[in-house]
């Protein structure tokens, strides 16, 4: 049995390390404080790959969900953080009218 997330066959280690920085910034007492106080120091020892970690920064959705993050964890990081609904389902929009072969995405 093959296993799939929504964007791969079987989700990457990065996809696994994104998905753990968003749900310890939501669901862990002061990391929401720290992450937002610094969020390259909150992801200093987290093994990502710049970019990846620059769309967490960055709040790119489209790079995050591309990526493999869970989307109820990637909307629960719009909610934490306030990011209006309308970025956020623009945001998805915009990949899932992107060519497959890795067109723009934000």
């Amino acid at each position: 049995m093959t296993q799939r997330n929504w964007r791969q066959d079987m989700p990457t280690a990065d996809a696994y390390w994104m998905n753990k920085v968003l749900y310890e910034v939501h669901h862990l007492a002061s990391h929401l404080e720290r992450y937002r106080a610094d969020p390259d120091a909150y992801m200093n020892d987290t093994p990502l790959p710049a970019p990846l970690k620059a769309a967490i920064r960055d709040n790119d959705i489209g790079a995050m969900y591309l990526a493999g993050v869970n989307p109820y964890l990637l909307r629960a990081h719009c909610l934490g953080l306030g990011i209006p609904e309308p970025v956020f389902l623009q945001s998805l929009r915009r990949v899932a009218q992107a060519p497959a072969d890795g067109g723009t995405h934000g």
